[in-house]
């Protein structure tokens, strides 16, 4: 697989094959909707390409596994309309506000009927139009955004052009002070939310880190609609060494899936000497060793499928990728490495006693 799973890749085969089988998987559930005949004929009529779009925009995807789930009439009426939209003239974006974010070829917009999307990202309208963009203008957020794409670009072709081919667009999630938030959906594939770190000295470098973090989620949601990765996704709780709580199996996998290609990202950052901040490389060296305690949790008590096994080498090979970078950017010999393994130790200890039959 060659890290497909966990690496971006230009013309990644792992993608392609997860799309296609998604697609036919909301083709077959389209068809068994209760829309018109009328709409579903004229929909049928359109060539391959423009049925597709249609399926495979993050809103009508995550629209169609959300009726399939509640047989819901609301989001069903909703579907209906924006098919109507769609056959008027096959182009969402004519109803979106929306621009692109500079350097790529992902739209920025606050509009999003993503029916999982329960915090609220549009303010009421009587509200000013800056504040739609959480203390900060459209342009600010362009701008960091593009500050990050950029930086991908220079370091990682293969993540820049996968995001690209895995993302339609970013929807603004607020802005915070102190702390980065960013998050995804399962079922809403194609779309990241993203926040702001108005305080940050290195907001792109929050960015980055979130574009890898929330794309990986999005790889891996994009073939949990298809094929199931483990087969004891029990009640348990286990260690997560990036949270304050003990956290089912699941939650441990995927954010071990996530945050190692993140550090790589961030280590080849430190390399080309993009991120020279003391603070910064302290963070990625602590965050590759609460990776290393994460990846055994996984290992020690998830019982694979085929596919997980995979996905355990492509993690092995892309941890010793991050391995060998820390041994030649001298970060061990650079950095106060006694004081970071204490913070990891501290943290486990604190998770033990908060939940004494947390498995480890």
């Amino acid at each position: 697989m060659s890290q497909e799973s966990i690496l971006g890749y230009e013309n990644n085969s792992l993608i392609l094959k997860y799309k296609e089988l998604f697609m036919q998987k909301l083709y077959n559930i389209f068809l068994d909707l209760r829309i018109s005949d009328i709409h579903k004929k004229k929909f049928l009529e359109l060539d391959t390409d423009s049925q597709q779009k249609f399926l495979f925009f993050s809103d009508i995807s995550s629209l169609i596994l959300r009726i399939q789930s509640t047989d819901s009439q609301e989001y069903l009426d909703l579907l209906t309309q924006e098919l109507i939209y769609y056959l008027d003239d096959c182009d969402f974006w004519a109803h979106y506000q929306w621009e692109y974010i500079a350097w790529t070829t992902i739209r920025l917009t606050m509009e999003d009927n993503n029916p999982d999307n329960n915090i609220i990202s549009a303010p009421s309208q009587n509200q000013e139009t800056v504040l739609w963009w959480w203390e900060k203008t459209q342009e600010e957020w362009n701008q960091v955004l593009s500050r990050a794409f950029q930086i991908i670009q220079s370091i990682n072709y293969g993540f820049f052009i996968e995001i690209q081919d895995m993302v339609q667009k970013i929807v603004p999630m607020k802005t915070s002070r102190g702390i980065h938030h960013s998050c995804t959906y399962r079922d809403c594939i194609w779309t990241l939310y993203i926040w702001y770190t108005i305080d940050a000295e290195f907001p792109e470098f929050h960015i980055i880190e979130a574009l890898i973090h929330e794309s990986s989620h999005n790889k891996l949601n994009l073939i949990l609609q298809s094929e199931e990765l483990y087969e004891n996704n029990t009640g348990d709780l286990y260690y997560s060494p990036y949270r304050p709580d003990a956290r089912p199996l699941h939650g441990v996998f995927i954010g071990v899936h996530a945050l190692v290609p993140s550090i790589y990202i961030l280590l080849q950052a430190i390399e080309k000497e993009i991120i020279t901040d003391t603070k910064w490389k302290q963070k990625i060296l602590l965050y590759h060793i609460k990776n290393k305690l994460w990846y055994n949790v996984v290992k020690k008590f998830l019982q694979p499928t085929t596919l997980w096994s995979i996905m355990v080498s492509d993690i092995e090979i892309v941890m010793k990728k991050c391995d060998e970078l820390i041994h030649s950017l001298h970060l061990v010999q650079e950095l106060d490495i006694a004081e970071i393994q204490k913070r990891a130790k501290k943290h486990f200890i604190d998770v033990k006693n908060s939940y004494p039959m947390v498995k480890y």
